[in-house]
């Protein structure tokens, strides 16, 4: 129990930095929603009143390891670069595409799909081994054959 407990107030510190409470608004907080000034003096109970009020003011907690965010929930620049990018919204169609391919990536994940397994099929598929694959410069073409490709990978995946 008490690794549950420190593992909560640890929780709540990274919430305090990620939402960039100063000291005196993070007391206050903690006052507001326990009475107490510490998490040290908190039962699980006030603990899970603290996350749940962070998690209100707009942090969002993280599970361990290699993850894609849902799309729609707000991103960390290092998590969607590629978004970011505004030669990726000119096209409707292509953006079409790379959310598609984005969605299988989501599904897939515990089979251990990311960006980077979809660049190396890429890199395969169009034998561009000279450079990494850079999904934006792919041609529409090429990335429609990418997405008939990770389907039918996709679709195998299920049926095994």
């Amino acid at each position: 129990m008490a690794a549950s407990l420190s593992g909560m107030i640890a929780k709540i510190h990274i919430a305090k930095a990620q939402l960039g409470l100063t000291d005196d608004e993070y007391r206050a907080l903690l006052h507001a929603q326990t009475g107490e000034e510490s998490c040290k003096q908190m039962t699980e109970a006030q603990l899970r009143a603290v996350m749940m009020e962070c998690q209100r003011l707009g942090w969002r907690p993280t599970i361990p390891g290699p993850q894609v965010p849902p799309l729609g929930e707000v991103q960390t620049p290092k998590q969607a670069r590629w978004m970011a990018r505004p030669s990726n919204w000119t096209d409707v169609a292509r953006n079409q595409m790379y959310r598609k391919i984005y969605a299988m990536i989501c599904a897939n994940q515990a089979h251990g799909w990311s960006w980077g397994y979809v660049r190396g099929t890429a890199k395969k598929m169009f034998e561009k081994s000279h450079q990494d694959v850079v999904l934006e410069w792919l041609t529409t073409q090429e990335l429609h054959s990418l997405v008939s490709a990770l389907s039918y990978q996709s679709n195998r995946l299920r049926r095994a």
